[in-house]
């Protein structure tokens, strides 16, 4: 278990109430103190895992953790992004998954849990594209999803794709000219759930 979340950065946790809820979550280092944890760890191997390689251009890597409960969602594909123009620190890890619970995109949210609330058989497969950018690449980055965007249309004929992240696209990273050089926001057919005047940075210890 040690070995298998030591390197993760990012937890996407997928649960049902009355419908299906989606979470990102940076969870920093996941080493020997948080490992030995019983009670976290009694609450996580309750759950169905896949998880990426360890991504990185140098020594230090991260991976991408999913964690979702096999009576809602199952897993039907994965990949990691071909970062032909190595725009990314660490490749987006992309996974298509199939739910049993209704599912359907709400207005902008007014907080950083990303949650589907409102039930409807409008969607039942999905993909989830999280991504941990380098703040001092955050602006190439973000844009660059849009890439990858594109390659999933491409390569699963659909359009009921998720971004989550860790983006950094605040504090000094992203400033507000530089969102005019990223895709995802001048090309209105994205839909942004978390709204603009939402605080979900930490500026303070960046």
């Amino acid at each position: 278990m040690h070995l298998l979340f030591s390197l993760s950065l990012l937890l996407a946790l997928l649960h049902v109430t009355s419908c299906l809820l989606i979470g990102a979550f940076n969870i920093k280092q996941f080493g020997d103190k948080k490992s030995s944890n019983t009670s976290l760890i009694d609450v996580i191997s309750t759950y169905k895992y896949i998880v990426s390689e360890p991504l990185g251009r140098s020594t230090y890597q991260e991976q991408y953790l999913f964690l979702y409960t096999e009576q809602t969602v199952s897993v039907v594909k994965n990949f990691t992004y071909d970062d032909k123009m190595d725009a990314f620190s660490r490749e987006p890890f992309v996974v298509i998954l199939t739910s049993t619970e209704c599912l359907t995109y709400p207005k902008a949210l007014n907080w950083s849990l990303v949650s589907f609330l409102s039930c409807s058989p409008a969607v039942k497969d999905f993909v989830l594209i999280p991504q941990h950018t380098s703040p001092d690449s955050a602006v190439k980055e973000v844009n660059s999803l849009f890439d990858v965007v594109t390659d999933v249309r491409a390569r699963w004929n659909t359009n009921n794709i998720l971004l989550m992240g860790d983006f950094n696209a605040g504090c000094s990273y992203v400033s507000g000219a530089d969102w005019q050089q990223i895709r995802l926001f001048t090309d209105k057919s994205f839909h942004w759930l978390i709204k603009d005047d939402v605080d979900t940075t930490d500026c303070g210890h960046s």
